[in-house]
């Protein structure tokens, strides 16, 4: 059964002549796995935003589970995407002066309830139980994408949307967190969505979808460029 289902979604912005995205349909089912690869500025990342209520679609219908995103206001769609979806960001977004509890337990306060044991035990899960009480700007770099995986399963998602997961780590410490981040999201029961430009990433993926193909607005534009 399909968890997201995507019908003629658009995405336009004023001034530009034609839409930066389009795409007739896509589904993910529930507890799949998928990657989405693609060069870097072709509009994954704003794939993601509309995905996760972030921005507004100038068009088309996103629907999670029995919501229809692409119907909701700004706010409900906040409320939404706090109790629904996970994120993790390419450059963390963690709250330096806040310890590793404080940040995944901030990420609690705009779901459905705070849950400290739980909190606790990602960051165990994660491999930092000895670093609770450290603050994020003490953390490496690898440590601190750990975190952001700890903190976007923290209310318990259906969705977890991975943007460049790995961007910011070197090759053996991404592959790491993504697997990490995979077998979090199978134990928890969450769907997961990658889009990254790392081959070596995408090519774990059972299902990888190139972003060409999946959106028609990249396609043309390519072809009017040759």
């Amino acid at each position: 059964m399909a968890l997201l289902e995507i019908e003629d979604l658009v995405m336009a912005y004023s001034g530009k002549a034609s839409p930066v995205l389009s795409v007739p349909r896509f589904s993910l089912e529930a507890g799949e796995q998928v990657a989405v690869k693609g060069p870097s500025g072709c509009g994954k990342t704003t794939f993601l935003h509309l995905i996760a209520g972030i921005v507004a679609a100038s068009a088309g219908r996103i629907s999670l589970g029995d919501t229809v995103v692409t119907d909701l206001g700004e706010a409900a769609r906040d409320r939404f995407r706090a109790r629904n979806i996970g994120y993790v960001f390419q450059s963390f977004h963690l709250m330096r002066d806040f310890t590793c509890l404080e940040n995944v337990e901030l990420g609690m306060s705009f779901g459905a309830k705070l849950d400290r044991d739980f909190a606790k035990s990602l960051l165990e899960r994660v491999g930092l139980a000895e670093r609770i009480g450290y603050r994020a700007s003490e953390l490496s770099i690898g440590q601190q994408q750990r975190v952001a995986l700890a903190r976007a399963l923290a209310n318990r998602p259906r969705l977890v949307l991975a943007d460049e997961p790995t961007g910011s780590l070197d090759q053996e410490t991404g592959e790491r967190a993504i697997g990490l981040l995979r077998e979090m999201c199978e134990e928890n029961g969450a769907s997961l969505l990658v889009v990254s430009h790392d081959l070596s990433i995408v090519d774990r993926f059972e299902r990888k979808i190139d972003f060409r193909e999946l959106n028609e607005a990249l396609s043309r534009s390519e072809e009017a460029a040759r």
